[in-house]
């Protein structure tokens, strides 16, 4: 029996250790009290450990480290499965990871050197009954208390949602997924859930959305409806890189997919909201270039119009959006009244966004055609 209550009470370390080093991890935006927690649980932990299990044997030492051990590997295990961030949590899952690879090593170390310390010095920290008693209900109390915050703060990294913007790298496709609301294209819209890495569309939840773009014939529509259907009956959505890519799988046999770039915001969205933005972008692909000064945007040195910054977007003033009064000779009327038409035609539907492709800021111009999706590179001073 004595050897049962001490199996019970190593196992209630081991699990009650690695919690406060799952807690240290999610105080990753308190930096000061998350280093001061990395370099002191180690300490606590072996600490605890000798207060808890009076004179532990070899093998008990041994049995502690290897179920913490196993404790961490199956955490590490489950957040690489579940994990699926978001936005505000980039650094979550490797704030988590580097706790785990220093627990593994330091607090291990740390245990055996402690363990040798106090027996070559003939030290004791051990409780009696009833302190081990009040020490085992303060730490519960504590996880009971702790563990619904954790829930409430971070179950969204593994429930199954996910908020992004999704943009192909060789067409125009446009995918929005927001919580648990899809959207492709601004057409056919779904409910979904992503598990291990794969986007899992509600079947039944598949439609076109009632009031979908217009630029879109009603057999295209349909064409785009049934490409989905076909995707989700076979789960071939999928996140990779690090949910940077969305495939889409349409031929596994014969490897033929599209993939999508993820498009992420260079600014959370309460900050530079309808502020001012500068910057020169031009295009590798179609030399398109566009300047922002402030509140001015310019096209080619044709268009002109007034702008402001908000989440992500660069929004135009319709009324304000004109031929340049002195613009480059260059173009003839027609073309620029064509380069004119476009931009009020992107500025109605919202075509331009900022965002970072690769570490660098760029700028996304939305032409709602599958050839002519257009992406600016920003032009360093």
């Amino acid at each position: 029996m004595n050897k049962f209550i001490r199996a019970i009470e190593i196992i209630m370390v081991a699990i009650i250790t690695d919690y406060i080093f799952l807690l240290s991890a999610l105080t990753c935006g308190l930096r000061p009290i998350f280093y001061l927690l990395l370099i002191l649980l180690p300490f606590l932990c072996s600490i605890l450990f000798y207060m808890i299990i009076q004179f532990p044997s070899s093998k008990e030492k041994v049995a502690f480290t290897l179920f913490r051990l196993i404790l961490l590997l199956a955490l590490l295990k489950f957040f690489d499965m579940r994990f699926l961030g978001g936005d505000a949590d980039v650094m979550f899952l490797s704030f988590v990871l580097i706790i785990i690879f220093l627990d593994a090593v330091l607090s291990v170390l740390i245990f055996y050197l402690i363990g040798w310390w106090m027996t070559r010095k003939q030290l004791s920290v051990s409780l009696d009954i009833r302190c081990k008693s009040v020490v085992a209900v303060l730490l519960t109390c504590f996880m009971i208390i702790t563990i619904p915050i954790l829930l409430k703060n971070y179950w969204h990294c593994f429930d199954g949602s996910w908020s992004a913007t999704y943009v192909g790298r060789y067409s125009n496709d446009k995918v929005v997924l927001d919580q648990h609301y899809f959207c492709y294209n601004d057409v056919v819209e779904a409910d979904f859930k992503v598990r291990d890495g794969l986007i899992v569309l509600d079947k039944d939840s598949i439609r076109i959305k009632e009031n979908s773009s217009d630029i879109y014939s009603d057999s295209q529509k349909q064409h785009m409806l049934n490409e989905i259907i076909f995707l989700a009956e076979k789960n071939d959505i999928s996140l990779r890189s690090s949910n940077s890519e969305m495939w889409f799988n349409h031929d596994s046999i014969h490897l033929d997919s599209t993939i999508l770039d993820r498009v992420r915001d260079t600014v959370p969205a309460f900050s530079y909201f309808d502020g001012p933005w500068s910057g020169t972008y031009v295009s590798d692909d179609s030399n398109n270039k566009v300047i922002l000064d402030q509140y001015y945007f310019c096209y080619n040195d044709v268009v002109e119009a007034d702008f402001k910054y908000g989440d992500g977007a660069i929004v135009l003033d319709i009324d304000s959006i004109r031929i340049k009064e002195n613009s480059s000779d260059i173009y003839t009327e027609s073309q620029k009244q064509q380069m004119l038409d476009e931009i009020i035609s992107l500025a109605e539907n919202n075509g331009f966004h900022l965002a970072t492709w690769k570490g660098e800021v760029c700028l996304y111009l939305y032409h709602h055609s599958f050839t002519n999706f257009d992406v600016l590179h920003r032009v360093v001073d």
